[in-house]
């Protein structure tokens, strides 16, 4: 299962003919990494403030961000 999993990927990501990376694949990847991660830091961010009770710095990330926007990351995190 594993070997056949690795081929599956390596099909995937390699052009067959020229055998280099394929440019969407790991575009997707790095713009998909690269998010994921500046939302972890986000979230950290934001729970960090919470911890250590800085009412100023949420109140005015309220304001910028808009409330309907830190409810739904709030949600998706708890």
């Amino acid at each position: 299962m594993t070997t056949f999993l690795l081929n599956f990927l390596y099909k995937l990501a390699i052009d067959k003919r020229t055998q280099e990376p394929r440019k969407v694949l790991f575009f997707l990847l790095y713009y998909g990494i690269g998010s994921f991660v500046t939302f972890i830091v986000f979230t950290m961010v934001l729970l960090c403030l919470e911890v250590y009770d800085f009412p100023f710095a949420r109140n005015l990330i309220y304001r910028q961000l808009g409330e309907p926007v830190l409810l739904a990351l709030e949600s998706v995190l708890f």
